[in-house]
């Protein structure tokens, strides 16, 4: 089998068992909310490499709508309810969940066992973690977590919690967080990983809060 074909197997059975478990799913990306969470699990399968993978990642969904404020991009808020899972402008989320079985035999059967055995895991893991995460503090407070033990066990990595905190604070509406987060991250060369009017993210919501501060002022 070509590795195209199993690919669009592996397709067939993700979307299978994403609408058993009343997930919705887009090419193999199943996605589904709990509370104000947001999951994303993405299946990988490899013939000659003998390998299955399978990642879950989450995040707070109504990040992403403060994203597109910032960027300019509300737009977004009309298309379909899968850009949060695979779109361009939206969070990726914080990876919880990570597993790899190595020396697969692709025996009849045994990539639905691979896909069935991963989204029990991610159902398990989700519900787990929506238990813990009560509100954005602690939202927050699990990803501040979670940021200091990967870099203590990775120092370089690259992971932080700056863009996740100046979103959280924009919903809130605390402008005088959000303006010190920017201002902070633009001293620091940080683009953080968007872009939209010719300027960086950080730049963006800057931009923003000059513009407000510039209207109560004229008032």
């Amino acid at each position: 089998m070509k590795q195209s074909e199993f690919d669009r197997e592996l397709k067939g059975i993700t979307k299978a068992e994403a609408k058993n478990r009343r997930w919705k799913s887009v090419d193999v990306f199943c996605y589904w909310s709990i509370g104000p969470l947001f999951f994303v699990f993405v299946p990988t399968a490899r013939i000659k490499e003998r390998s299955f993978n399978s990642t879950l990642r989450f995040k707070w969904f109504d990040l992403d709508r403060a994203l597109w404020e910032i960027l300019d991009m509300r737009e977004n808020e009309k298309a379909p309810f899968s850009l949060h899972a695979n779109g361009a402008f939206v969070l990726h989320g914080r990876e919880i969940l990570a597993s790899t079985t190595h020396d697969v035999e692709w025996m009849p059967g045994r990539l639905e066992q691979e896909v069935t055995h991963a989204t029990d895991e991610a159902a398990r893991r989700a519900q787990e973690l929506a238990g813990l995460i009560d509100g954005l503090d602690s939202y927050l407070a699990f990803l501040q977590a979670d940021t200091a033990a990967v870099l203590q066990r990775h120092p370089q990595a690259k992971v932080d919690v700056w863009r996740e905190t100046l979103l959280a604070a924009w919903l809130r509406h605390d402008m005088r967080t959000v303006e010190g987060i920017a201002r902070e991250r633009i001293a620091a060369n940080d683009r953080g990983g968007f872009g939209a009017n010719d300027m960086s993210f950080y730049e963006n919501a800057l931009h923003l809060c000059m513009q407000g501060r510039a209207s109560v002022e004229r008032l």
